[in-house]
């Protein structure tokens, strides 16, 4: 049996060795070697607590991510993704350098590094500072038409950020965005914060304690409208109101649209119980206007004024020959029989009794339709509308008689003064500004 094994022992392991030989020939050929470049391979960092937890940040100058060149045989090679390389640092190796050695490991043993670039991860070390900053906003779009913004109301209105004291450094705005666009009520939403430097740019590896902060904006409604002031009850005897004003006669109101279409005029109303002088007073709009709407931009107090003026008397005598006559019938004279002087009375303000004159009272009588005889006629006068007659309307007796054939036709007599009856229009009323 043993020479069976022994027998030609030289052939059998020549022939063994040849046979190895063409199997790694054959291998050689169907799976040769060969490298691949897989770039961009995340670096992932173990206990970086050891540096963190000194309270720490780590700036990452170079190595973030690696470039690597595998080599082996080429259906292992073909076969693997980056995501099947792993490249690795550890902290506790960190050099003096703030350096560290980028691994790079595989599931295939058979697999080896040819080249790693960069062969070693950079960083810097920087103490971590947190700061609570104020929010500010900006607003995009505008609201509609006779509508304003008021100052919104953002909660929280403070957050707390953090990170390498040199990136917090650049924060120079904690900003949030609110849309208000064509907005006609209040608007009340979500806006994200955004950590900006002094260019605009957002600042990033800063934490912020809050995204998302929610926000109201107060939406308002502008109109204009005038001022009417309103008198409640009466002067004192022998006092006259001539006058008012006041001061804006409009403004603008601002408020929630409800209530502001609802007004369409402020009235103010001002006592005139116990007055007898001129009132000059300021009005708190504040008493007058309804809740939730008050004046834009000004003060709600106005001015207002009142002219008061004492009521006094005059008195006017109308001679016969003041007398115009209108429409005396053709063919007829006409005469006066009562020859006294017409003493009548006014009362109103000394500015308007001073216009009154016996030519501006224009005192005349209309005989239109009468027929012979004696007749009682209502004297018509012509006065300012804010004087008051105080005297009854005053009448004279005439007298019309029939002309006789050949006699010329007289106007009045008792020098009562000449006009031609046709061209007088007859007048009712007598007011006048």
């Amino acid at each position: 049996m043993g020479n069976v094994f022994t027998k030609n022992i030289g052939w059998k392991i020549a022939s063994i060795v040849i046979a190895f030989f063409i199997w790694f020939a054959i291998v050689r050929v169907e799976d040769p070697y060969m490298t691949k470049e897989f770039k961009n391979i995340p670096v992932k960092v173990l206990n970086e607590t050891i540096i963190t937890s000194k309270n720490q940040y780590i700036n990452f100058i170079e190595g973030e991510s690696v470039d690597v060149t595998l080599g082996g045989n080429r259906r292992t090679i073909e076969s693997l993704k980056n995501d099947d390389i792993r490249a690795t640092v550890d902290m506790q190796y960190l050099s003096f350098t703030d350096t560290l050695v980028i691994e790079i490991d595989t599931d295939y043993d058979s697999v080896k590094v040819v080249r790693k670039k960069p062969y070693n991860m950079r960083i810097s070390r920087e103490n971590v500072k947190a700061e609570i900053r104020s929010i500010v906003y900006e607003f995009v779009g505008s609201p509609k038409e006779s509508y304003i913004h008021l100052d919104p109301i953002i909660t929280p209105n403070k957050i707390e950020i953090e990170g390498p004291e040199s990136k917090v450094k650049q924060v120079t705005k904690v900003l949030v965005t609110l849309g208000i666009d064509g907005a006609t009520s209040d608007v009340i939403s979500v806006g994200k914060v955004r950590l900006l430097d002094d260019d605009g740019n957002v600042v990033d590896n800063v934490e912020k304690r809050n995204d998302e902060v929610k926000y109201q904006v107060p939406i308002r409604k502008l109109k204009e409208v005038n001022l009417i002031v309103k008198t409640t009850g009466t002067l004192p005897p022998g006092y006259k109101l001539v006058g008012t004003e006041v001061i804006p006669n409009k403004i603008t109101l601002i408020g929630t649209e409800k209530e502001i279409d609802k007004i369409n005029n402020v009235t103010i109303d001002i006592p005139l119980n116990n007055v007898n002088a001129d009132v000059n007073k300021e009005i708190d709009l504040s008493n007058v206007l309804p809740e939730g709407v008050s004046r834009y931009q000004d003060s709600n107090i106005v001015n207002v004024k009142l002219k008061i003026n004492k009521v006094q008397e005059k008195e006017v005598a109308i001679l016969t020959h003041d007398i115009s006559i209108e429409r005396l019938p053709e063919n007829y004279n006409v005469s006066i029989v009562n020859t006294e002087d017409i003493k009548i009375k006014f009362s109103g303000i000394q500015e308007d009794l001073a216009k009154i004159s016996i030519a501006s009272l224009n005192p005349k009588i209309n005989l239109n339709n009468l027929e012979e005889g004696r007749h009682e006629v209502a004297l018509t006068l012509t006065y300012p509308r804010n004087v008051e007659l105080i005297t009854e309307i005053p009448k004279v007796i005439i007298e019309l008689t029939k002309q006789e054939p050949g006699d010329v036709t007289e106007t009045l007599q008792n020098s009562a003064g000449n006009q031609n009856p046709q061209d007088n229009v007859g007048e009712t009323l007598l007011d006048e500004e």
